[in-house]
């Protein structure tokens, strides 16, 4: 159902398909909340994989902690492409189109 390397729409067409076959919530607000819990585990797991690094005595513990927050990132990324689902944007266009206009922008740090 989902290629080894899918690109944004085939994200987009699993996850349809998923939250169908799972009686997925489509509540926009509910989503939205869950994608922000999904937010504070990242930071969790950037937290503790800062704290492991450059430690060697805690090699196992940077390499959990990158693991872990690779599923965290998969988890975020699942929202937001439920997200845009639920609304009708194609995340792969709306992506490009937003990286095309930040190419021109100026950045004021």
């Amino acid at each position: 159902m989902l290629p080894d390397r899918p690109t944004l729409q085939d994200c987009q067409r699993f996850h349809e398909w998923l939250d169908k076959e799972k009686g997925f919530s489509q509540d926009l607000p509910l989503n939205v909340m869950l994608l922000v819990e999904e937010v504070g585990e990242v930071a969790k797991e950037v937290r503790r994989l800062q704290g492991a690094m450059g430690h060697p005595e805690m090699i196992a513990k940077e390499g959990e902690a990158r693991e872990h927050l690779r599923d965290e990132l998969a988890d975020c990324l699942a929202y937001i492409v439920k997200l845009a689902n639920y609304v009708g944007i194609d995340l792969e266009l709306a992506y490009v189109r937003k990286m095309r206009y930040n190419m021109g922008r100026e950045w004021n740090e």
